[in-house]
């Protein structure tokens, strides 16, 4: 009874403090508008994310090989039966046709002979795996930096005794930040690096006062518009979006599904109740009116 007195007593204090700390934030956060149903934006997220952050920060909550299946697998897949359909019906292929053939048949395709006898050899669950295996290749030619394998999860090579000495903590974990923080903190959070000469790195955060993180995205708010850098932060926020539950897409439609099956229900239990009843009311010796 007393260590559950106690815990209780610990859970209330901590909540008390987490209340206190958001009701002393006056930070305006600005709407970060993701839709991880862009693809496109995922993809520059993640591309970003290991450009910049992965450096420092993991999230070792996702692997290499689950972001080349939900990001890029149906870019894959799209530019191969888009290349099979210009090989059917007699269309020039380009040099992307090829790749995509290359891909499905996990061989380089140099003409359109060697194409149509290579498919023709293959199964469709074979040219499904080896689409699979030229994703899985195409991540970890431009995404892995800090692993040996595709199948590894996303962790930052930093050493913690480093990262202690030079920003005074280990970086922290990025796989959950946007269910913890919320997108719009992120959105507002990457954006509000300011110089501050006092600091370590020069530089100050309006919402996380002083943070030890640089402003690792410097370059690109130099070297791009401000329109066009609101949209590579939202990108990144949105890919972490993404991280912090990367089957939402899938929970949102089967949501979608179930909702419109208990309503098709609803709508014939109803109608089934009113036929019950309409005995119950009249009685089977009564006339009806």
């Amino acid at each position: 009874m007393k260590k559950l007195l106690t815990t209780t007593a610990s859970v209330l204090a901590g909540l008390t403090i987490s209340f206190n700390l958001l009701a002393g934030s006056n930070v305006q956060l600005d709407r970060a508008n993701t839709d991880i149903r862009d693809q496109k934006s995922l993809q520059n997220g993640a591309q970003l994310f290991m450009d910049y952050c992965s450096g420092c920060h993991s999230i070792s909550f996702m692997r290499y090989n689950r972001i080349a299946e939900d990001l890029f697998l149906d870019d894959i897949v799209e530019a191969y039966k888009q290349a099979k359909t210009n090989l059917l019906t007699n269309k020039p292929l380009s040099a992307t046709d090829f790749q995509a053939l290359s891909n499905a048949v996990d061989n380089s395709v140099k003409n359109i002979k060697q194409a149509k006898e290579s498919l023709g050899k293959l199964s469709d669950s074979q040219i499904e795996k080896n689409l699979s295996k030229a994703t899985d290749r195409m991540v970890e030619k431009n995404l892995v930096f800090n692993a040996d394998k595709v199948g590894s999860p996303i962790i930052s090579s930093m050493p913690k005794k480093g990262a202690e000495a030079w920003f005074g903590t280990t970086p922290p974990d990025l796989s959950l930040v946007a269910r913890s923080k919320g997108t719009d903190w992120i959105y507002t959070y990457l954006r509000s690096f300011y110089k501050d000469d006092s600091r370590p790195f020069g530089v100050n955060n309006k919402v996380l006062t002083n943070v030890s993180m640089p402003d690792v995205l410097w370059h690109l708010k130099e070297s791009k518009s401000t329109k066009d850098f609101n949209q590579d932060v939202r990108d990144i926020t949105n890919f972490l979006d993404y991280v912090g539950e990367p089957a939402k897409l899938v929970r949102v439609d089967l949501g979608y599904k179930v909702l419109g099956f208990l309503f098709i229900l609803f709508i014939l239990s109803y109608l089934l109740k009113k036929e019950y009843w309409r005995d119950v009311k009249y009685g089977k010796w009564k006339a009806k009116d």
